[in-house]
């Protein structure tokens, strides 16, 4: 069973990647207004893009095109979308909500994405009966670990209502939510995904094509953030590196594991307790604690690995604004992919004097 990875675009949006992407002839999945206008504006052609994610009855009606391909998420969407999916003859999935997707904090709550099992089926027999070419369904794990069969157990729930709406999909999109690849999780979620694909061979024997929408997976070992130390504080408790980039402007999945350094240039001898901090007046400015080398001053520069998914699109313009990036091609060739944004010159008040 051939299978089709899907770049998905808002997980690292830089539009030379993406046009890398599309020049190579793979497909991208996008989620937004804007990630939808970014990639058609880099020549991507239909087949080429796939559209997901919430409420896009607020902004896809402005970027529409025939046959496009869409994944509905809730009944009001479908509700509201359908119209336009007749006129424009789209090609459109379901997506229901996998067993094991819930709140990455609060597990108790699945969460606020795909339809339930009943709403799914309805939305099938109703796409069937308007004469929509239905041909995928869809989930996604989300962003927690995953317990082993949790791939398993989402197709069988995505098998179990085509079977119950009697619809034969053309395609299966397993979604993302696989480890980066340097997480100790990655060979067991590898494991579960290949079975789960068989398991849908076997459920789905209609199927043509297995899709994945990885982010993670691909981009983030591929980025680094590099931040220059601008001050350095020696307290009784810790020693705070004071950097010109940091969680807030830059990293705010910062908290979600901790990542390696290199330092330029290389320092050794003592270490003791360092917290590596941002410019802005955030407590939670922090890119994380380690034991780093004493020697450690300003003017040297910290590079923070594995930055390739989630921090380009989460980052702010708080205090110092947006950050240059710097694009590697296969040849090892950078180029300034954005130049770091400019601060408008101190204008004269114009006070009024009565």
């Amino acid at each position: 069973m051939p299978v089709r990875s899907w770049l998905s675009f808002k997980t690292h949006p830089l539009e030379a990647l993406a046009a890398r992407w599309l020049r190579a002839g793979r497909g991208i999945e996008v989620v937004s207004e804007r990630e939808l206008a970014v990639v058609r504006g880099l020549g991507a052609g239909v087949d080429q893009l796939l559209v997901n994610g919430v409420g896009k009855q607020a902004w896809l009606p402005r970027q529409s095109v025939p046959r496009l391909r869409v994944h509905f998420d809730s009944p009001r969407e479908l509700d509201a979308l359908l119209p336009l999916a007749l006129e424009h003859d789209w090609r459109v999935g379901i997506r229901l909500q996998a067993p094991d997707e819930c709140d990455l904090r609060e597990p108790r709550f699945h969460g606020q994405f795909g339809f339930s099992y009943s709403d799914a089926v309805e939305a099938m027999h109703a796409l069937r009966a308007a004469g929509i070419d239905l041909q995928s369904v869809h989930f996604h794990l989300g962003q927690r670990r995953q317990d082993p069969g949790a791939y398993g157990r989402a197709v069988d729930r995505v098998a179990d209502a085509c079977d119950e709406a009697g619809v034969a999909p053309l395609y299966a999109d397993c979604g993302g939510a696989l480890p980066g690849p340097d997480d100790a999780a990655l060979p067991g979620a590898l494991t579960d995904l290949s079975a789960a694909m068989r398991r849908a061979c076997d459920r789905l024997p209609s199927l043509r094509e297995i899709w994945i929408e990885n982010g993670r997976f691909v981009t983030e070992a591929a980025a680094a953030l590099a931040i220059t130390v601008v001050d350095v504080k020696d307290t009784d408790d810790c020693r705070y590196l004071i950097c010109d980039g940091g969680r807030t402007n830059q990293a705010l999945a910062a908290d979600v594991r901790p990542h390696p350094l290199l330092l330029l240039p290389h320092r050794s001898g003592p270490e003791r307790l360092t917290t590596v901090c941002g410019p802005t007046c955030m407590t939670d400015d922090r890119l994380g604690r380690w034991m780093m080398p004493d020697a450690i001053e300003p003017g040297d520069v910290i590079v923070w690995l594995d930055a390739g998914a989630y921090h380009l699109p989460w980052e702010t313009r708080f205090s110092h604004g947006l950050c240059a990036v710097v694009w590697f091609d296969e040849d090892e060739r950078p180029v300034v992919a954005r130049a770091r944004e400019a601060i408008p010159a101190a204008r004269e008040p114009q006070w009024a004097v009565q």
